[in-house]
């Protein structure tokens, strides 16, 4: 489980940047409890190539991750804790001018609720290349 959950954060979440380090591994598995996400749908979604419809649970998971983190607060996304984030990365201190382009086009995005609102904003980081495993 702990290859998919690293695989996860790369790909379901990585706009927390982190590299699968044991604190996150734990913020994940209680993101899943709490959303009560299996593993097999996390699996679904990320063997579809991220296309395609995600349940509530994919959905609220994506907001648990970033509010933990900092990321979204009040149901926005906040780009400078993003960007402090991403910054101390290796893999992402190259390409930041790029990235910080994907967080402003995407940080003002709205859903129909606050797991909807995470997860758009995931998708359209991915869409802008602002996250890791989207390029």
């Amino acid at each position: 489980m702990k290859a998919t959950l690293c695989a996860a954060t790369l790909l379901v979440i990585a706009i927390s940047a982190v590299q699968c380090n044991p604190n996150f591994q734990q913020l994940m598995k209680q993101c899943m409890d709490e959303t009560k996400l299996t593993e097999a749908e996390l699996k679904a979604f990320m063997s579809n190539g991220m296309n395609g419809n995600a349940n509530e649970n994919l959905k609220c998971y994506a907001k648990c991750l970033m509010e933990k983190q900092g990321h979204l607060v009040n149901g926005q996304l906040n780009a400078d804790a993003l960007l402090d984030t991403l910054k101390n990365v290796p893999q992402m201190k190259d390409r930041m001018s790029e990235i910080t382009s994907g967080v402003n086009a995407c940080k003002n995005i709205k859903g129909s609720n606050d797991c909807d609102t995470a997860f758009k904003i995931f998708m359209c980081l991915k869409e802008h290349k602002a996250v890791m495993g989207s390029h």
